[in-house]
């Protein structure tokens, strides 16, 4: 008997016979053509894409009949990026600009959409690039008519493999009964987890070396509650996992009410939890988690198109459609995030020695105007049903915001003369993702409508610390006394202006450091959809007067071990059994 340890990331207990699924990429290599045959590679381009697509629609189709088919939109995501826009109109202009085959091509626009999403810094964002790749990977193979098929007899097993692209984890999970999935890699946020989340499939990820161990039928116990696998346990083992499911199991059905509860705590106290989102398709996502509207709409991948990117009618479109189908909930548009990209010539720039401390977000698009105006623009006009807010990132001094309202005056001006502008204001609101922004909220009163906070890049900021940089993430806590400081500090001076405050980031979605937000104060959160339900079930156990009492003295803390000691202690003393996810254990 062996174990190994991962990242659950899709909850439940499952039981079966181990599958190794080995997915290769092909080496490509250049290879030039004639430039009488440029025509003839083109059509061999479109037939390709045509293929590509028939498969990605029955995938579709074949993944609506096992789950719901606003969840299944995650596979058509990635039909409609071959359906127009510069992902295949790039890849034709290499073709007939290099005379070169098709596979070159594709490859090259993958690297460049690769380079892309690397220079952004939230995490969950950069998984997104998975979708293209899978996409543009899946183009090559059927080029080169190598299409792997799925093996319709695979059921009842827990795959076994590095990492599945999204398109190929959606035909496996339509078609395959799969108990469980194992991956040595992955992102806890990418299409591949929400798909298997989505469909109740237990998932584990980053166990490095699982396909190395794990041979073909090993059985395995796979507990997606604590990231374990066993390998072909004993039957004294075997019979606890038993025991294990069951309490799951009696667990969730009393989680699966926590819906119908009002949001409010034990004593009254109303809280508020939206969602957090990156693709259109996720608002799907949203309304089935129950959450009260979009707190943060993140919409960096719109601008990985550039069609998109510098479209008013494409973008009014996007927006104006989720707005409408979340009504009369909230939608909270961030606009672009964005910083260095040497793959992309929307923007002229020079190489930053500090990208994080260099031109970007709004620093960016008060410089490079045109896509700022564009998004501005298409925000201002799809508000028709009047429930979009307009969230800019990465503020530091109020001459910014002067900036930003000048520039929305006139586009609301522009809009008037179009007569494309609906009655109805968009409410203005900045982030606090930077230490020095919290020093002027006092004088906001009169600025903006409302603040979210950035909790992640806050810290990270705060704290000069890469959250991602291994060797230091361990200095990355929100217990620090500074953090815990700041964050009392952010919430009485946005109290004195009487403004509206949404908090973003980990923070909000993890119950600890929830409550402690909500100890503070703070009663609205903006997090992953998959998160609110634990969050809602933990909030509406506890007595807000109580949370707030202990909250206060972690002021008193130097030692941020401590000040999370003391608050866990005092939480399990009171409330035994609030952070226990599953009944035993």
């Amino acid at each position: 008997m062996k174990k190994i340890n991962g990242k659950p990331v899709s909850p439940g207990i499952v039981f079966g016979k181990a599958l190794i699924f080995n997915y290769e990429k092909k080496i490509i290599f250049k290879q030039k053509i004639e430039k009488n045959l440029i025509d003839i590679e083109i059509q061999r381009f479109d037939n390709a894409v045509k293929k590509t697509r028939a498969q990605l629609k029955k995938i579709y189709n074949d993944l609506e009949k096992v789950m719901e088919k606003d969840s299944a939109l995650i596979i058509e995501t990635q039909y409609l990026l071959l359906k127009d826009g510069d992902l295949i109109d790039d890849i034709k202009d290499l073709i007939s600009s290099n005379s070169v085959r098709s596979e070159w091509a594709i490859k090259q626009v993958d690297e460049k959409y690769i380079d892309f999403f690397d220079n952004i810094s939230d995490i969950s964002f950069r998984e997104k690039r998975n979708d293209i790749s899978d996409v543009l990977n899946r183009l090559i193979r059927n080029l080169k008519n190598s299409e792997k098929q799925i093996d319709k007899d695979i059921e009842n097993v827990i795959l076994v493999s590095d990492d599945i692209p999204p398109s190929i984890a959606a035909n496996l999970m339509s078609k395959a009964k799969l108990l469980g999935i194992i991956l040595n890699e992955g992102g806890e946020t990418s299409h591949t987890v929400i798909l298997a989340r989505t469909l109740e499939i237990p998932t584990i990820l980053d166990t490095k070396n699982a396909t190395e161990i794990i041979k073909n039928d090993d059985f395995l116990i796979l507990d997606g509650l604590n990231g374990e696998i066993i390998i072909n346990p004993s039957n004294t083992v075997l019979n606890k996992y038993h025991i294990k499911k069951k309490k799951y199991q009696a667990y969730k059905k009393k989680l699966d009410k926590v819906i119908l509860l009002p949001d409010v705590t034990k004593d009254k106290k109303q809280f508020n939890l939206l969602a957090n989102i990156e693709l259109p398709t996720e608002v799907d996502l949203v309304q089935a988690h129950a959450a009260k509207g979009i707190g943060l709409y993140r919409t960096e991948f719109l601008f990985s198109d550039e069609s998109v990117a510098l479209s008013v009618d494409k973008q009014y479109m996007i927006y104006k459609n989720i707005a409408q189908k979340i009504f009369p909930n909230p939608l909270t548009i961030r606009t672009f995030d964005v910083g260095r990209d040497k793959s992309y010539n929307y923007f002229k720039s020079v190489k930053e020695e500090n990208p994080a401390l260099g031109k970007m977000a709004v620093r960016l698009f008060l410089k490079e105007e045109k896509l700022f105006r564009t998004q501005i623009k298409a925000i201002l006009r799809a508000n028709e049903s009047g429930n979009i807010k307009i969230l800019f990132p990465m503020i530091t001094e109020i001459e910014e915001i002067h900036s930003i309202k000048k520039m929305i005056h006139e586009l609301r001006d522009e809009l008037k003369m179009e007569k494309r502008l609906p009655g109805k204001n968009v409410e203005i609101g900045i982030m606090i993702e930077i230490p020095g922004a919290v020093k002027i909220i006092k004088y906001l009163k009169e600025e903006i409508d409302f603040f979210s906070i950035g909790t992640n890049d806050l810290i990270q900021y705060l704290l000069a610390v890469d959250r991602n940089n291994s060797s230091v993430s361990y200095l990355f806590n929100p217990f620090h006394p500074a953090v815990i400081q700041v964050l009392f500090e952010i919430k009485h001076e946005i109290s004195k202006i009487g403004k509206e405050v949404v908090v973003c980031g980990e923070m909000a979605g993890r119950a600890l450091t929830a409550l402690m937000l909500l100890g503070m104060g703070f009663t609205n959160f903006s997090m992953n959809p998959f998160s609110i339900i634990e969050i809602k079930r933990i909030f509406t156990k506890i007595d807000y007067s109580y949370i707030k009492e202990i909250v206060k003295e972690l002021e008193n803390f130097s030692l941020k071990a401590d000040a999370e000691r003391f608050f866990k202690k005092r939480l399990q003393k009171k409330y035994p059994d609030l952070f226990v996810k599953q009944p035993g254990f």
